[in-house]
């Protein structure tokens, strides 16, 4: 048994030295081989260990596709990130690059959407030379980053080319799966927030009943490859697993009865625990939250009671019961969690909800986290380390003070947490671990290469980060072990701050707005497309009012509310319409 693979290496090492000396050529593997004649580039996920150890000579050329291609300068031996000019035997010029990262290939004949998915071919190459190919249906995915030129993308492996038949296949060492995501990461200067967000919650949260279900999993697990679309070179994309029941191990429908239960926050409203609209069984959205799970039935009813109950229960009933009703380890982490990263968008929105099983808790688990870390949701940097962020729950939260209440409880999580998990040192080492595997790979140089007009692009922006790190760190030690502070820091926000509410999110037909005080006035609310185009301008002077967006396409828009006070407000508002 061990002998016959050290038989079969000296065998292909001995074929390979023979086909070498007599093409004097180099041979790449072709599942490894990706070009783009447009771009002129040329990557090789090849293990280049393994390329030295069969060609010693300096390398001279090489063959692909019956084409020959010369390099340059002879190469002694090949290195991973660097970049080889070489020349076919038509002079053209192309930049060959060896990677490390695994390479993806998508080919379509079909124009990709964001719905239904289309059929095209996909494979995946590693330098440890694994191979998977298979059908797949492909769509993009996300809300705002649709409006980008790189977009992100779900896939399915398919069995037939219409979907009728779904595959699960294991990738890169993650779950098995049918259902996967590829995330462009645009907008994040460096392309690696997403990342090491995911592995640092991962650090700090577990699921209370992983016990019993060991497989479980809050959060997903994500790993970077390189994507070819069409034979087009598109960027390093995180391939990702995605949150489902299937993740977090929720207890399946049974006998018509509901146990476990999943929502996504895709707007703001019942999903911030700020607004209690009722709701509509025959809808899959209801006041920022889209339904997830369970795929038998819509209903909105349990979810609605633990909104109802954080937002109308009587103080006393409250604290004495909200344990019952969520899970309060989890939520502490979540809050320790949402400030470390400053996660601005991700009160209720980019977030789910779940549950278990019936009788159970709910638990917060965290999604889309690009816009951390000193950069928001549009990519740019928002140098502010001074702040708490709350929601409806938390604002309730935070004012139990009581013996091993939720305050005590956050200090002394803090506190553990600052020993090993959440230090400057182990931050900037996560942070340091994957940008020096992207750029020693050569990813951020051809980066560019693919998307050269990227606003967002700044490989310079770890210097920005670890110090805003630092800022962030020093802050949260003093207002974590300081309960007082973080209440003070909750009246002002909620007392003195003259608001205005816009909804529903995601809206229809009609946007309606109020302010939070009757003698606070609208100026002018905007709406703009994600170009920056005004596409509705509404001038009054009332405190409340409504948009007609009926005509507006379905995506994602963002709304500007002035006051004559002087407050101004800017989110993001999506328009869906079944």
């Amino acid at each position: 048994m061990t002998k016959k693979p050290t038989i079969l290496f000296i065998f292909f090492c001995i074929l390979f030295e023979i086909v070498y000396s007599q093409n004097n050529a180099v041979q790449f593997d072709k599942n490894c081989f990706n070009i783009d004649i447009t771009k002129k580039l040329i990557l090789i996920n090849q293990d280049v260990e393994q390329l030295n150890s069969l060609f010693t000579e300096p390398k001279e050329s090489f063959i692909s596709n019956e084409i020959n291609y010369s390099f340059i300068t002879p190469v002694t031996e090949f290195e991973t990130g660097k970049a080889y000019k070489v020349i076919d035997n038509n002079n053209e010029y192309y930049d060959l690059y060896f990677t490390e990262l695994p390479v993806i290939n998508i080919f379509t004949e079909n124009t990709i959407v964001d719905e239904p998915r289309v059929y095209a071919y996909f494979s995946i190459s590693e330098s440890n030379g694994n191979y998977i190919e298979n059908a797949i249906g492909i769509e993009f995915r996300g809300g705002s980053t649709q409006y980008f030129p790189k977009k992100s993308f779900r896939i399915e492996f398919w069995n037939d080319s219409l979907g009728n038949e779904t595959e699960d296949i294991c990738l890169l060492g993650m779950r098995s799966d049918d259902d996967w995501n590829l995330q462009a990461m645009y907008n994040e200067p460096l392309r690696i927030r997403s990342k090491v967000n995911y592995d640092l919650w991962k650090s700090i949260d577990a699921l209370y009943y992983s016990e019993d279900e060991p497989e479980a999993i809050n959060g997903v697990n994500q790993e970077f490859i390189e994507l070819f679309l069409n034979n087009e070179y598109k960027g390093v994309f995180a391939l990702s697993e995605r949150v489902d029941r299937k993740q977090l191990k929720l207890k399946k429908y049974k006998d018509g009865e509901i146990r476990g239960e999943l929502y996504k926050g895709v707007g703001w409203g019942a999903s911030t625990f700020t607004y209690l609209p009722y709701y509509n069984n025959n809808s899959e959205l209801w006041s920022g939250l889209q339904y997830e799970y369970p795929d038998e039935e819509i209903n909105w009813s349990n979810i609605y009671e633990l909104v109802n109950f954080v937002i109308n229960e009587d103080s006393l009933t409250f604290y004495e019961t909200y344990e019952n009703e969520f899970n309060i380890d989890n939520a502490v982490n979540y809050f320790i969690f949402l400030n470390l990263l400053r996660a601005t968008d991700n009160t209720g929105k980019n977030i789910f909800i779940a549950k278990y099983n019936h009788d159970e808790p709910y638990f917060y688990v965290p999604w889309d986290l690009d816009g951390t870390f000193g950069i928001i949701w549009n990519g740019t940097k928002e140098d502010i380390t001074n702040d708490i962020f709350l929601n409806g729950l938390y604002e309730r939260l935070i004012l139990d003070d009581r013996e091993n209440g939720f305050l005590e409880k956050l200090k002394n999580r803090w506190n553990e947490l600052r020993i090993n998990t959440i230090t400057l040192t182990s931050i900037i080492e996560a942070f340091n671990e994957q940008f020096q595997y992207l750029k020693s790979n050569g990813v951020y140089e051809r980066e560019v290469k693919a998307w050269p007009a990227c606003m967002y692009y700044d490989e310079n922006n770890m210097d920005y980060t670890i110090e805003w790190i630092e800022k962030r760190l020093n802050y949260l030690d003093k207002v974590f072990n300081d309960p007082s502070l973080i209440t003070t820091i909750s009246e002002h926000k909620l007392g003195n701050e003259t608001g205005i509410k816009i909804y529903p999110n995601p809206a229809s037909n009609f946007v309606y707005f109020n302010t939070s005080e009757n003698n606070s006035v609208v100026e002018r609310i905007t709406m703009y497309n994600m170009a920056g185009g005004a596409v509705v301008i509404n001038c009054t002077s009332e405190n409340k009012g409504m948009l007609d967006v009926s005509k507006l396409e379905n995506g994602v828009y963002l709304v500007a509310a002035e006051l004559k006070n002087g407050y101004k407000k800017v989110e993001k508002l999506l328009i869906k319409r079944n």
